[in-house]
């Protein structure tokens, strides 16, 4: 999970890089934040 993390943390910086909005880049970060906690049973959807 942590490498996942870090990639996240990656793919964040790229983003901001490609000088996406920052509404977009916490869109795209967000969604895949809460994928990861879904996987380690930290979300359940709908809750």
């Amino acid at each position: 999970m942590s490498e996942l993390r870090t990639s996240l943390a990656e793919f964040e910086r790229d983003l901001r890089g490609a000088g996406l909005s920052k509404n977009t880049v916490n869109t795209y970060v967000d969604r895949s934040e809460r994928f990861l906690r879904y996987l380690v049973g930290e979300y359940r959807p709908g809750r």
